[in-house]
């Protein structure tokens, strides 16, 4: 843990004095040197030492709206979640990915950072029923006219519900601060469960994985895991900080993840400082985790999601700011996630092929012995490799229906539950929300959305913009500019993210100095993938995924196979991708008047291996080029066809071949670069390329996979060698 020297606190001082906290607030958080980040969250703040804690009430941005104004379930008047969950829900079976190219990590990040930030547990006794629709396909499939879902009210601070002006408000059982609690747990009991207590490395079991929540590796008493899978029995469960890390194998992968870089960590302390307690190590390899968590968060997913420069730069601790969580933030905005899910989860090798069938989301759900038998790295490389859905009022059927099993049999339905607790919580609807972010209320469902539809059905549903629930009405907002939510999930989001940081006294740069902090800053996610699993092809910023294959179509004039200076494009020539692997045809378009074509992730582009076919108008037959790898999402291909012309053969013109200088030799060769896939710049919005280039497409193309370079003739491949050698890859 980095000490801070009296001069150090004195250039702090100057710099609080300017930011208007008090000065005995001041005097006190400098009177203390950092340690430890505290379990359970007390004490970061010392004059306010519950602020973040375990247990604290949830903060409120708008006044609370329950049916009787203290605590009974709101949105009486409103219809059913059910019937708003079928009415503007239902994906029906179709995936939209996302506009902004956004990876399957952008959720998963977002669950396993939300488990370390929130945790609002059910009540015991409190009963509270979704009523649904009359012949509801799925959970009245009879037409009973009776049928319900139904679900526990959240637990409360029994010392609030007592009067409108002390209305009811739910707790978080975990800390608010993004202080790693879903790995190290927020408790000295739980922490201490989980640790080796050799050279301060927390325990795992066989293969890698965290530890199996057994008497064999708890024999004091196992952990309080969460379960709501009847065929797992509990011993077969892993074990970790937070409850929920089985709840899916996405999820339990990232557990998985960090607890291996927390070793990774303590190794290597333990090695370069010998002397080092076991206690020592420990605590320095948590404060580094913690660091790595907060600095992907702020440095590569919030930039991702938000849109860059959303979230205002570090400006210091302010032990002013509380950093509670928002019932706005945890009961809406943060649960705009669940319709970025697919409806199937895939295990992919490291050069993004298939090892195994893909499963359904709703079979991903508590099932620990899916990971033990794929490993971890498979899933991993699914997320970074797959596109999310896009951020909308759509949510798969796997968590609209079948969440946790089939209707009637234990299956809930997400979309209403998500409506129902906004109620249960007593959230104000979502003008009142707007105008409690600063936000203008609008006055028309087109001022919403710009889907004349789901305009319309809103208006169906609720009648006014004023009495809509925040959750759907988040949802269906237009996308900010550059962002991937609309204006009122992103005032919330960034409102609560800015708290957090600013108001954490152990915030890691508020910690750490010189190169140690400079590397921090420069960790990314799909560092520590690299370094803790067998992975290698994964792009820079694993939060997008954006690959492509394009080129041209020319005539072959000369008939040498090859697109030469001089030959003219091909338009409307029919152009295919298909995947090698089975020989499905991806997608399908022709090529425009300069005989350019494109394939990217919208057309279906995924990892794997795949080839272009061309077809002529003139029913010549097809030109398939030789196999193109896409490893990761920063690959982009650039193919030109030559396809058989009907004109006489001429001899390729003078000066259609480029002619190197004697002696050249280039510093890197291309597929040594391409092997790398890793740009030394980064940025969150664009994910640097890893760039192929292939001029020229052969028209009978090997049965082996070919490395891409090999699809150009050989006097080009020392010019590109030296293009990327003189040039950091990702600035051509």
């Amino acid at each position: 843990m980095v000490v801070r020297s009296s001069q150090q606190n004195r250039r702090r001082r100057t710099d609080w004095s300017g930011s208007g906290i008090s000065i005995t607030a001041e005097c006190a958080e400098l009177r203390v040197l950092l340690s430890a980040t505290p379990l359970d969250g007390t004490g970061n703040n010392l004059v306010n030492p519950t602020w973040g804690s375990v247990g604290k009430d949830l903060l409120r941005l708008a006044h609370a709206e329950y049916a009787d104004a203290i605590s009974a379930v709101g949105g009486a008047d409103r219809p059913s979640a059910r019937l708003i969950s079928n009415m503007v829900s239902d994906a029906g079976g179709k995936d939209v990915i996302s506009d902004r190219m956004m990876s399957a990590m952008i959720y998963a990040w977002g669950q396993f950072i939300d488990h370390d930030i929130t945790l609002t547990a059910s009540g015991t006794t409190e009963q509270m029923s979704i009523v649904v629709p009359f012949g509801d396909p799925s959970f009245d499939p009879f037409s009973t006219g009776i049928a319900t879902i139904k679900t526990k009210r959240s637990a409360f601070d029994s010392a609030t519900g007592t009067t409108a002006e002390k209305p009811r408000q739910q707790f978080n059982q975990v800390t608010a601060f993004l202080d790693g609690s879903m790995i190290y747990g927020c408790n000295t009991a739980t922490a201490a469960a989980l640790r080796s207590f050799v050279g301060g490395r927390m325990k795992i079991s066989e293969g890698d994985l965290l530890p199996l929540n057994n008497l064999a590796t708890f024999a004091t008493g196992t952990l309080a895991m969460g379960n709501e899978n009847p065929f797992v029995p509990s011993d077969k469960l892993f074990a970790a900080g937070d409850a929920r890390a089985n709840e899916n194998v996405e999820l339990t992968a990232l557990q998985t993840l960090f607890i291996r870089e927390h070793n990774e960590q303590a190794n290597r302390l333990a090695a370069g400082n010998p002397r080092l307690t076991d206690e020592q190590v420990y605590q320095k390899a948590r404060s580094i985790v913690i660091a790595e968590l907060q600095a992907i968060t702020y440095n590569e997913w919030l930039p991702s999601l938000l849109g860059n420069g959303a979230i205002n730069k570090y400006a210091g601790y302010n032990a002013n700011v509380n950093p509670e969580i928002s019932n706005e933030f945890a009961t809406a905005a943060f649960r705009f996630g669940h319709s970025l899910l697919g409806d199937d989860v895939e295990f992919l090798d490291n050069n993004g092929i298939p090892v195994r069938d893909a499963v359904t989301l709703s079979q991903a759900f508590f099932n620990p012995e899916l990971v033990k038998s794929t490993g971890i790295d498979s899933i991993l490389k699914y997320l970074t490799a797959d596109p999310s859905s896009e951020v909308d009022t759509k949510v798969v059927d796997s968590i609209r229906n079948f969440l946790f099993g089939p209707p009637g049999a234990g299956g809930l339905d997400l979309a209403s539950l998500n409506i129902q607790r906004g109620r249960d919580h007593g959230l104000a609807d979502y003008n009142t929300t707007r105008a409690a972010v600063k936000l203008p209320r609008v006055t028309s469902f087109a001022q919403i959305t710009s889907d004349k539809e789901l305009q319309q059905k809103l208006k169906t549903l609720y009648g006014t913009v004023d009495d809509i629930d925040l959750w759907v009405a988040g949802l269906a907002e237009d996308h900010v500019r550059g962002s991937s939510v609309g204006p009122t999930f992103q005032a919330i989001i960034v409102d609560q993210f800015q708290r957090l940081r600013t108001g954490d006294r152990f915030w890691y740069q508020n910690q750490f100095l010189g190169n140690e902090l400079a590397q921090l800053q420069r960790t990314s996610l799909s560092d520590i993938v690299k370094r803790n699993t067998s992975l290698t092809s994964i792009q820079q910023n694993a939060f997008f995924f954006k690959a492509e294959i394009s080129g041209t179509v020319n005539e072959d004039l000369n008939r040498n196979g090859n697109v030469n200076v001089g030959e003219p494009p091909v338009a409307g020539a029919k152009v295919e991708l298909q995947n090698k692997a089975d020989g499905e045809i991806v997608a399908t378009t022709k090529s425009d008047r300069l005989g350019r074509y494109a394939f990217g992730v919208a057309a279906g582009l995924r990892t794997g291996v795949y080839q272009i076919k061309v077809t002529k108008t003139d029913g010549k037959p097809s030109v398939a080029t030789g196999p193109m790898s896409i490893r990761s999402g920063d690959v982009f291909v650039r193919i030109n066809v030559a396809v058989p012309s009907s004109a006489p053969a001429r001899p390729t013109p003078q000066g259609g071949q480029i002619k190197l200088p004697t002696g050249f030799s280039p510093a890197m060769s291309l597929p040594a670069r391409m092997a790398s896939a890793v740009s030394p710049v980064r940025s969150a919005e664009t994910p640097q390329k890893s760039v192929t280039l292939s001029p020229v497409a052969l028209s009978a193309p090997p049965d082996h996979l070919t490395p891409a370079s090999q699809f150009m003739p050989n006097d080009l491949h020392p010019l590109i060698d030296a293009l990327f050698a003189t040039f950091p890859l990702g600035l051509l």
